[in-house]
C-alpha cells in the first residue's frame, strides 16, 4: 500500500503540471499573436 501512495505523490503533480504548462503556452502564444495584429492594424 505505501507503494502506491508514494507512486501517487509523483503521479498527481505531474498530471496537473502538464496542461497547466500546455494552457500556459497556449495562452502566452494567443496574447502575443493579439498583441501582434493589434499592433498591424494600428490599434495600439
Amino acid at each position: 500500500m505505501a507503494r502506491v501512495n508514494f507512486f501517487g505523490l509523483f503521479l498527481l503533480p505531474i498530471m496537473i503540471a502538464i496542461p497547466v504548462v500546455i494552457l500556459y503556452f497556449v495562452i502566452k502564444l494567443a496574447v502575443k499573436n493579439a498583441i501582434i495584429e493589434l499592433k498591424n492594424k494600428n490599434i495600439i
